[in-house]
């Protein structure tokens, strides 16, 4: 074996003991979390007034097409509060707007619509679209940000014994939707992000 062919061999026999010293830096190092993917590092409480808790949207008639009741506030009221933690470091939740308080920012959800489509044949899939408007203020009261989210769901129409359980799931599956969704657009708020920076920086 000629003295170049040794080198090569040994050259390959030593990447394979130390493979790390042969790989691409960039994989040899571990990935770093997305800052946009972390929890908003503040302090939020959650408003969920009675109103808003039993916002309910009807539609049809009991007269033609039938009339469904949506109960989207009732979910919404159970289903925030454990989403929502997911967003922020720390959050709580209050019955009315606070007054005084370390809250960094105060989340406020209206229900701003909901509609489903009909459909005449009981395994024919029918739509839900819930629509849900935030208002989030920070320690001054000011707006800092102000969006409409929409969540939906899908499922049977049903006939005379299973319509009832399938207005159930619909609207619970809609409403699980937009809270999630809502959580997402939060932590990926520029605005939202934007504050965090503003309260972390030092006073000059």
């Amino acid at each position: 074996m000629t003295k170049f062919r040794k080198s090569l061999f040994a050259a390959f026999l030593g990447c394979l003991v130390f493979t790390p010293a042969c790989l691409p830096t960039m994989l040899a190092q571990e990935p770093t979390a997305n800052s946009a993917d972390a929890k908003l590092p503040l302090k939020a409480v959650l408003v969920l007034t009675p109103e808003f808790c039993s916002t309910v949207f009807k539609q049809g008639s009991i007269w033609t097409t039938g009339r469904d009741t949506f109960e989207v506030g009732k979910i919404a009221c159970i289903e925030m509060e454990p989403t929502l933690k997911s967003a922020y470091e720390d959050l709580t939740v209050a019955s009315t707007p606070p007054t005084s308080g370390n809250a960094q920012v105060v989340l406020i959800p209206k229900f701003a619509n909901a509609y489903a489509t009909k459909s005449v044949f009981a395994f024919s899939n029918r739509e839900l679209d819930v629509f849900l408007e935030w208002t989030i203020k920070d320690a001054s009261g000011k707006t800092v940000w102000l969006q409409t989210v929409r969540g939906s769901s899908k499922h049977h129409m049903g006939n005379g014994f299973t319509h009832g359980r399938n207005v159930k799931l619909i609207e619970r599956d809609a409403v699980k939707n937009v809270v999630i969704q809502s959580s997402e657009k939060m932590e990926e708020s520029p605005e939202l992000r934007n504050l965090v920076s503003i309260q972390a920086s030092p006073v000059k």
